[in-house]
């Protein structure tokens, strides 16, 4: 009785609609990556600059997008989607333009949270749009459709930043974002679905947003100081302390909180709550991944700015090419099936890479396929993550389990972005080959903790609410 109620919804969902949330995903995705490639570029500008300052142009951004992933889903569930969603469009847009003439550092940084903040009104507002028109029985494809644009982005972000920074100067990364968000404005004013919302009730719990982006900032500073001041400076110790006693408060927070961030009655659903330590963990390792990648590229091989971010591509294909089937795959055998191996695979190459890697450039051999491996675990992986996450979700909350699931992803990339800085750092030349092995080697052992995690969702009862 109740499929043929929501089949008439999912049919409402247009091109249109999907060609704006594509977008959407796509300029938060790439974003989130883009600034790899422009590393030495903001250096060159803001010799002033100190490695641990340009490092918050990367982290900040993901730190703001994780932190107030779930208040903005809880907020675009109160007050309406598609109004988030259109604000948020408006928000990236004009953060964009005002990193792309920043005339000081603090100025970029200042444009990277406008920008985590217009991608925090997008994901959950959309996604939560799209699912609700959709029966339970294509959400996981739907899911999967999503997931695979947003890795593809983010994938893609040094490819296309290197062609941009390489033509353009760093400046030329932040113009492109305001062409896809203008596109997606043009294409979802009119054709997303409305969703008027609850308008009732308290508002999502901002001060918990603030715990989070405290204990985030704690923890990215603590790890990318130790590497010029040592893990044993107070300063570091300190940072670290203070990133751990916010935890606690946080966890009370959203237990007493009637709109918390962390919705604590989801983290009592098994798949829910697995699939977001999952989450977390591949996070950490592909947020070192890209940055190391081309950071290696650059300095350790001696590419240019370009042929570094064309280095991601064997790695992008072979995600497109794998995650074709992840949605498919993933409706017919469950997640933890088809994710569990291909978290093996993503280790296998990130393993290959840190034994093959050597002094002198040998891109077919050595690069191509540990490379591919990864991308084709990756094309799998995080969509079945999604997938598992909103499996057993009422649509009620759709919205906000979406953004905590992609809020412990930007938590794990925060950490990783910080790992991958504090290992390789300034290095160049024959002296970065070891500490990108040993990035690997860590990034490995991250991807089958991914692998652990995702045992743990149980297996996927068919027709189960």
């Amino acid at each position: 009785m109740t499929t043929p109620a929501i089949a008439p919804a999912a049919r409402s969902v247009s091109t249109l609609a999907w060609v704006s949330a594509s977008l959407s995903a796509l300029v938060v995705a790439v974003n989130l990556s883009v600034m790899s490639v422009a590393f030495d570029a903001l250096g060159t500008s803001f010799p002033e600059a100190k490695l641990s300052t340009l490092g918050w142009v990367l982290s900040i951004y993901t730190i703001v997008f994780g932190a107030f992933l779930v208040p903005a889903g809880r907020l675009a569930d109160h007050i309406g989607r598609r109004r988030i969603f259109l604000v948020g469009l408006v928000i990236f847009t004009v953060a964009s333009l005002t990193a792309a003439v920043a005339p000081a550092i603090w100025v970029v940084i200042v444009g990277r949270v406008g920008q985590g903040i217009g991608a925090v009104c997008l994901v959950p507002s959309t996604l939560g749009l799209l699912l609700d028109s959709l029966p339970l029985e294509r959400r996981a494809s739907a899911t999967a459709a999503y997931s695979v644009l947003a890795s593809l982005g983010g994938i893609a972000g040094p490819t296309l930043g290197a062609f941009l920074v390489d033509h353009g100067g760093w400046r030329a990364a932040f113009y492109i974002a305001p062409v896809f968000a203008l596109g997606s404005w043009a294409t979802g004013w009119r054709s997303l679905p409305e969703h008027r919302g609850r308008r009732s009730g308290p508002l999502p719990d901002l001060l918990g947003a603030v715990l989070v982006i405290v204990s985030l900032t704690a923890l990215s500073f603590g790890i990318l100081q130790s590497r010029p001041w040592g893990w044993a400076s107070p300063g570091v110790i300190g940072a670290l302390v203070l990133a751990v006693a916010t935890v606690p408060v946080f966890v009370a927070r959203c237990t007493r909180h009637p709109v918390p961030v962390l919705p604590m009655q989801l983290t009592r659903i098994r798949s829910f709550a697995w699939s977001n330590i999952a989450s977390a963990l591949y996070g950490m390792s592909t947020g070192a991944l890209l940055f190391g990648i081309v950071r290696f590229l650059r300095q350790g091989w001696g590419y240019s700015l370009t042929g570094s971010g064309t280095g991601i591509i064997p790695l992008a294909l072979a995600s497109m090419c794998a995650s074709a089937f992840a949605g498919r795959a993933g409706n017919r055998f469950g997640e933890r099936a088809v994710a569990v191996p291909a978290c093996a695979v993503i280790a296998t190459g990130m393993t290959f890479l840190a034994v093959r890697l050597g002094h002198e450039p040998a891109f077919w051999s050595q690069w191509v396929p540990g490379a591919a491996l990864i991308g084709a675990g990756m094309g799998i992986t995080y969509p079945m993550i999604g997938s598992a996450c909103v499996r057993n979700v009422s649509g009620a909350d759709l919205s906000v389990a979406s953004a905590t699931n992609r809020m412990t992803l930007q938590i794990g990339n925060a950490i990783g972005i910080a790992m991958a800085i504090a290992f390789i750092g300034n290095a160049k030349g024959q002296a970065i080959i070891d500490p990108v092995r040993h990035a690997f080697v860590v990034m490995a052992c991250l991807a089958l903790a991914v692998g652990i995690a995702m045992t743990m969702v149980g297996e996927r009862r068919f027709g189960e609410p």
